[in-house]
């Protein structure tokens, strides 16, 4: 992205839009102590990117497993290993009426491919929004 396009997104009017006008809604979730292989087929069932971890008991979300995060447990052949064990990026929580620019300042961090939608104390979300939402936007979908 050249400086005349980072100024170009900054004063789109479009990313003044909440949240929730963009976000992708539902999240789908996988125990902590689901296989690794359960992660697959929840991924290519939903058509995701990414799976929420939870943990069984409490629902407390543990950190997402990416696609691309897996691909190394792929190359390994370890579908021994649990969803807790391949979280590959943490939560980060953003409310439903935020706006769309603050969840671009949140997904522009590094490792930051995913971001869970929800009021603030809520143990659930709302959906989620990635990099993906926002280039909809953008391109005015």
């Amino acid at each position: 992205m050249t400086i005349a396009d980072s100024a170009h997104v900054r004063r789109d009017g479009r990313l003044s839009h909440e949240v929730r006008e963009v976000m992708t809604p539902g999240v789908v979730s996988i125990p902590g102590d689901a296989s690794l292989t359960q992660v697959y087929r929840a991924l290519a069932a939903h058509r995701v990117h990414a799976v929420l971890v939870v943990d069984r008991k409490t629902g407390a979300a543990l950190g997402w497993v990416t696609a691309a995060g897996l691909l190394r447990w792929g190359i390994e052949g370890s579908h021994q290993h649990t969803a807790s064990q391949a979280v590959c990026e943490p939560v980060h929580t953003i409310s439903p009426s935020a706006t769309v620019r603050d969840a671009v300042t949140m997904l522009m961090k590094p490792g930051v491919s995913h971001v869970l939608v929800a009021h603030y104390g809520a143990t659930s979300g709302e959906g989620v929004v990635s990099d993906l939402d926002v280039a909809g936007l953008l391109a005015g979908r």
